[in-house]
């Protein structure tokens, strides 16, 4: 049996510092893999992201694999290349596009790291947030 962790929507900004790390306390112990599915920084600054990392942490150095992919949130200040970089140092991997397998002690998971934020539910998504290009197409079909 394997444990999976999994957990989105993050929005670490600099007034929640140290919110996750309580969750995040012990999780080496109740799961075998950690997987982020993106929104991990409330405006995707670097400052945000080292927040996080340093959060990440405890996890990581207990040995607990983290994989995640960036959200919309991740790209809106343009800083994307920055927040990945932060989640690398932490010790997470970052997938952009990319496939990966998780060789685990249970056996093997396999994660595909895609973005999508272009979809969502009717009223609910395609809005002026995140990369440049969505904001610039939202922009221009308004």
């Amino acid at each position: 049996m394997i444990r999976v962790a999994a957990v989105g929507d993050l929005h670490v900004g600099e007034d929640s510092a140290g919110a996750t790390s309580s969750q995040l306390a012990g999780l080496e112990e109740r799961a075998d893999l950690l997987l982020l599915a993106g929104d991990l920084t409330r405006i995707g600054t670097r400052t945000e992201a080292a927040l996080l990392a340093d959060e990440l942490a405890c996890v990581t150095e207990a040995g607990l694999p983290v994989v995640t992919v960036l959200g919309n949130h991740d790209y809106h200040y343009d800083q994307q290349q920055a927040v990945a970089d932060c989640m690398r140092s932490a010790g997470a991997q970052v997938l952009e596009g990319e496939a990966t397998t998780i060789r685990l002690p249970g056996g093997s998971v396999g994660v595909a790291g895609v973005k999508g934020f272009g979809g969502g539910f009717v009223g609910a998504c395609a809005t002026e947030f995140g990369e440049t290009l969505m904001k610039e197409f939202v922009g221009h079909t308004r």
